[in-house]
């Protein structure tokens, strides 16, 4: 009997252990705002981790994509930004900062037709974006 009561505290206290741990793990769109945080006070890396987190999170989270291909354009890690940039697309085609984000990756690689391409997505659905906030407007 005294076997089993004390199982049962240990059984409890494991629980009680697992449940919080549970509420103080952050989720993905908040490991976003923190990696945005983190580039308001130029600390890429911590920038970079928290983005990372966000994604490990929920690997469809284009925010977190694409965060992380802003912080590889800014370390020069030009293929990774592409990649980075192309996952937001896959996610959501209509990311049109991810467009123009895109084309910038281009340019600075030196790919002057595949950034004219994605700026001109970009300014195609950013036309759509603003006329449609036109008409709510309205």
């Amino acid at each position: 009997m005294k076997f089993i009561r004390h199982f049962h505290k240990i059984l409890t206290l494991i629980l009680f252990v697992l449940i919080l741990t549970q509420c103080s793990e952050k989720n993905s769109r908040e490991y976003v705002k923190e990696g945005l945080e983190h580039l308001k006070h130029e600390q890429y890396d911590s920038a970079r981790k928290s983005f990372l987190k966000a994604i490990e999170k929920d690997a469809n989270n284009a925010e977190g994509y694409y965060g992380l291909g802003g912080i590889y354009n800014y370390e020069k890690k030009l293929e990774d930004a592409e990649r980075a940039f192309k996952t937001v697309l896959k996610i959501d085609p209509t990311h049109h900062n991810a467009w123009y984000s895109l084309g910038f990756t281009y340019e600075l690689m030196g790919k002057k037709d595949e950034a004219e391409a994605s700026y001109k997505k970009y300014r195609r659905l950013k036309r759509e974006i603003d006329s449609l906030m036109n008409q709510e407007k309205h």
